[in-house]
């Protein structure tokens, strides 16, 4: 079985044995604390651990575990245990033996998918801002090229792969809230029921609509007001201030990938966790 460590000035290195590894990456680590060279981030990046796995045994007994490289790596800058004590949640240190055992479990799982999931956060924003950064440069060269920009505007732009398997899609996720001029659009549209006279479900639609939940209006819902045909002069004059009343407070791009399935219909290749 081959062991491997890796520190940013050494790069990777295998080894015989993981007591090597082990030492090879204690002992770059420590050069690396001597070297003012190098920031406290990138002591993450010192790994140790079998090639196949990358991952080191851990304890002995039922309970033996395995520590992945980024439970390592946090360990060495943050360690757990100091001088047989841990930190609790009001910053106090308590000895081991007063601390029990299924906490210690607990604590031991939870940590180690923290690791990684942390690990895969910062990589995933990473990977993120890349492809911006890939299709920014792409639509650069052909606005040089043709002097037009391919796609819609604000972003929104679709791309494809010659076999159309993959299709990526930029959008604008817009956040959107009004301003004070939707008390005026209200009272309007109170207003021309009392002329209309309707019936409840065009007013109990309007009340639901501006029903504040949580403190907020229902924005989706009063946009919807405006889809509703009716002919009153007091009315329509509320959807114009509907529109004016519109707040833009924030927008966000957003990028997606599809994968072309056997049908010919397009899915989505969600990254979001809780999708997959």
């Amino acid at each position: 079985m081959n062991f491997y460590s890796y520190s940013p000035h050494e790069g990777m290195q295998y080894h015989k044995t993981g007591i090597e590894a082990k030492e090879a990456a204690a002992e770059a680590l420590r050069i690396m604390q001597l070297d003012n060279a190098y920031s406290p981030l990138t002591y993450y990046d010192v790994t140790w651990g079998e090639v196949t796995e990358r991952a080191a045994v851990v304890g002995e007994g039922p309970h033996c575990t395995l520590k992945r490289q980024e439970r390592l790596s946090y360990e060495m800058a943050h360690p757990q245990v100091v001088n047989g004590r841990m930190e609790n949640a009001n910053g106090d240190l308590v000895l081991l033996k007063n601390i029990h055992e299924s906490d210690l479990l607990e604590h031991d799982m939870v940590l180690g998918i923290a690791t990684i999931w942390e690990n895969l956060h910062g990589k995933i924003e990473r990977f993120k801002q890349h492809n911006f950064e890939d299709v920014t440069t792409f639509v650069d060269i052909l606005f040089d090229r043709y002097n037009a920009k391919r796609g819609g505007t604000e972003g929104n732009m679709q791309f494809a792969t010659v076999d159309r398997r993959y299709l990526l899609k930029i959008s604008i996720q817009k956040t959107i809230d009004f301003g004070p001029e939707i008390q005026v659009a209200q009272a309007k549209m109170l207003e021309a029921l009392e002329q209309m006279a309707p019936d409840g479900d065009l007013k109990s639609i309007v009340t639901s609509a501006f029903t504040l939940v949580d403190g907020k209006l229902n924005v989706a819902a009063i946009l919807r007001l405006r889809s509703l045909k009716i002919g009153n002069t007091l009315w329509n004059e509320a959807m114009d201030i509907i529109n004016i009343a519109i707040e833009v407070i924030s927008k966000k791009k957003q990028i997606r990938l599809y994968r072309r399935n056997d049908q010919g219909q397009y899915d989505a290749v969600p990254l979001a966790i809780a999708s997959l």
